[in-house]
């Protein structure tokens, strides 16, 4: 009895040390995010600390989110994936405002206009301003109410809340990584190619994994922000092209084809590489090994091989004697076999979000549409100005579906390579592109007879509804994430590491069954949640 309860102390004080800040609650720090995403991302120009950088974070009792990167991916691009991912929503609102006083403006005919096809003006304005007017939000609306004193979220950066100079403070800094993360609502992770290589950040993974739900990790590629910023660049191109264009080229449709070829690559060979990398992360796993991960500082591998101890001894995964050799080959089992499908499964299918997709198909079509409003002001019928607007938004509808098919389609024939792989990339672009153009030559048809019928404006106003409807559920569909399953399992790790940091209070009275050795605890959790838990 008494070698239990020593054993159960002994797991309790591990369990204590690796995700608790008892007795060292000055260690947790926090740095808003408005000074990290400073002068475009300027603190992830290396790796290097100071005692000015630590001094840009702050105690807090909670880190909202706990920010999990590689040194070795260049700044501009974590930049561009955390600006993608913190900024997005406040961004489209923020936007949604100026666009409608744009259209109201040319409404009005306060803004200058062009002359048109159909012999009346038309707006340049829109075209020219509310994709930039977008993007300058998305990448700098944190810099506006910082200067206020309003800096968003708390987060965890490495560099700033761990001391970087002096030493002691430092080594229990990084020792206390654990807790960080067991003090974190939601973890981000910026996913690169290296990433899954990279000793510290699959520690970061499994700790988090083992003391939250799956449901609070997000993975953001940074290719896919480098990407979305693409596309929406290469949209406000093709607005301005067609707007000089137009009086130049009389099939305005067999212009936007062209166009469409020639931007089209950008989402389509993007998706493509990252349909790729999401099916390598299985093959990555399944050879895992921590002793051969690369370590940014090589002088931190024991600190991480020790976290990684405790961790697994903490999680029953071993028994409380095991040495650091067993719990490194205990954990390279658990990366092979559990972690892979969590950390797919939080990627989903599809590269985008649906609030990006319908974004990217607004900012495509969507400033041609308020435009348009400037006829108002120079005498044309509101019914035909009615027409051509809803006309315009089922082109939003064709452009949301193509932007769909060219990120979705690379999916598929993985298996092809080289002159086959680029063959059936430029496949999918012509069927996505010929596909969006017969359903604008239709949605033109009946944009015609519209203006002279109230049933088929009804017909049509009713058919843009159910194209809103058939492609927010296709969406969906695509980008749900595989949540069901691995809930359960991190909770019941997470139950487990909880249960064992309160038996610290209680060892001294604990039952034969509670001093039972920890894997056999673990056991009869795994077999109550039915799945293979952290």
């Amino acid at each position: 009895m008494a070698s239990s309860t020593r054993t159960v102390e002994a797991i309790a004080s591990d369990v204590s040390d690796l995700v608790t800040f008892q007795g060292s609650a000055d260690l947790r720090r926090g740095v808003p995010l408005a000074r990290i995403l400073r002068s475009c991302g300027r603190i992830f120009a290396d790796s290097t600390g100071s005692s000015s950088t630590y001094l840009l974070s702050e105690p807090v009792s909670r880190i909202d989110v706990f920010i999990s990167h590689n040194w070795a991916v260049r700044r501009m691009l974590k930049f561009l994936a955390l600006s993608y991912h913190f900024n997005f929503d406040v961004s489209a609102i923020l936007a949604l405002p100026v666009v409608l006083l744009l259209g109201a403006a040319t409404a009005l005919g306060l803004l200058p206009v062009v002359d048109d096809q159909s012999g009346y003006p038309i707006g340049i304005s829109c075209r020219i301003l509310c994709v930039p007017c977008f993007l300058v939000l998305l990448l700098f609306v944190r810099s506006m109410p910082a200067s206020c004193g309003f800096e968003g979220p708390s987060v965890f950066l490495d560099k700033v809340c761990i001391h970087q100079e002096d030493a002691e403070i430092k080594k229990k800094g990084i020792e206390k990584l654990g807790a960080f993360l067991a003090d974190s609502d939601r973890m981000l992770v910026l996913y690169s190619d290296i990433y899954l290589v990279r000793l510290w950040t699959m520690y970061e993974v499994a700790s988090f994994l083992s003391q939250h739900e799956i449901g609070n990790m997000t993975v953001v590629p940074v290719l896919h922000s480098a990407c979305f910023y693409a596309v929406c660049m290469s949209l406000a191109v093709v607005n301005v092209l067609l707007l000089v264009l137009a009086d130049h080229l009389d099939n305005m449709m067999l212009t936007m084809m062209l166009l469409g070829i020639t931007m089209g690559h950008v989402p389509i060979y993007a998706a493509r590489r990252w349909h790729r990398e999401r099916e390598a992360i299985g093959v990555r796993w399944s050879s895992f090994r921590a002793q051969d991960c690369a370590c940014f500082c090589e002088s931190d591998r024991q600190v991480v091989y020790s976290n990684v101890a405790k961790l697994m001894r903490s999680c029953g995964a071993v028994s409380s004697s095991a040495d650091q050799e067993q719990s490194l080959d205990a954990f390279n089992d658990l990366a092979c076999t559990t972690l892979p499908h969590a950390f797919r499964d939080t990627l989903g299918r599809a590269p985008f979000q649906p609030k990006h997709y319908l974004v990217l198909a607004a900012a495509a079509r969507g400033p041609v549409m308020l435009d348009y409003l400037a006829q108002l002001a120079h005498g044309r019928e509101p019914r035909e100005v009615l027409a051509q607007f809803i006309f315009l938004l089922l082109q939003i509808f064709g452009v949301l579906v193509v932007l769909t098919a060219l990120t979705v389609l690379p999916s598929f024939q993985l298996h092809l390579i080289g002159c086959r792989s680029i063959a059936w990339c430029e496949a999918c672009l012509a069927c996505s592109l010929v596909f969006g153009g017969l359903f604008l030559n239709l949605g033109g048809a009946l944009a015609v007879q519209a203006v002279e019928s109230d049933p088929v404006l009804a017909l049509f106003v009713a058919g843009n509804c159910a194209c809103l409807l058939i492609v927010i559920f296709v969406q969906r569909r695509m980008t749900k994430h595989a949540f069901a399953i691995a809930p359960a399992a991190s909770h019941t790790a997470g139950t487990f590491i909880a249960t064992h940091t309160a038996e610290a209070c209680i060892a001294p009275q604990v039952t034969q069954e509670a001093a039972t050795p920890p894997h056999s605890v673990m056991g009869r959790a795994t077999d109550a949640g039915g799945k293979c838990s952290l």
